[in-house]
């Protein structure tokens, strides 16, 4: 007599784990053993995302979702792990936010323009400020020797150059395209001449 194939499932979630076959009863050559959370049905064919699991009452199987694994916040886009059967809970879904500005409209990530502008905007003028620092530091010793009457011609055309920088850093919220995608003023060091994008 051919030994049947049994099929196991978790003993806590009830999901299918793989077959066996059994084992004969040295009691009764006639029966075969069958092991606890062993089945002699076999379990349905599932698609991706889903898994066979035996149902409640232990009668047949059930084909459920099986999301375990990373999934992300729709509040805040953090990753987290998912390790329960069954549908995603609300707060929860298998897509990465695509970035800082995106936000979960009820069914997908959604860019929201408006924080994107303030963040870009927030963005350019720390960028500036920090620039504008630069410049300030630069202009100082330039105006110096200016003012004491010793600068070289090298001096003086400096001097104008990071001045007119340090203006043109100060109009930049009038430039096209400002703040998500414009040209810096070009630095007179040749430095800190990127294009802003977001």
């Amino acid at each position: 007599m051919t030994a049947p194939t049994i099929y196991h499932a978790h003993p806590m979630t009830g999901e299918y784990l793989g077959q066996g076959i059994a084992d004969p009863d040295p009691m009764d050559k006639e029966n075969w053993l069958i092991p606890g959370f062993a089945y002699l049905d076999a379990p349905p064919e599932v698609p991706t995302l889903k898994v066979a699991r035996r149902s409640g009452d232990k009668s047949s199987w059930e084909v459920v979702d099986d999301y375990r694994g990373p999934v992300y916040s729709t509040s805040t886009g953090e990753v987290q792990e998912y390790t329960r059967l069954g549908s995603l809970p609300e707060g929860l879904t298998l897509h990465p936010r695509p970035a800082a500005f995106y936000r979960w409209n009820g069914t997908a990530w959604e860019l929201d323009k408006l924080a994107q502008l303030v963040g870009a905007r927030a963005d350019a003028l720390t960028s500036r400020d920090e620039r504008l620092a630069l410049a300030t530091m630069r202009i100082a010793p330039l105006e110096d020797a200016v003012y004491l009457q010793r600068a070289t011609e090298t001096e003086k055309e400096q001097l104008l150059a990071w001045k007119t920088y340090r203006m043109n850093l100060g109009r930049i919220e009038q430039l096209d395209g400002f703040p998500l995608a414009f040209e810096w003023p070009p630095s007179p060091d040749g430095e800190q001449t990127d294009k802003a994008t977001d």
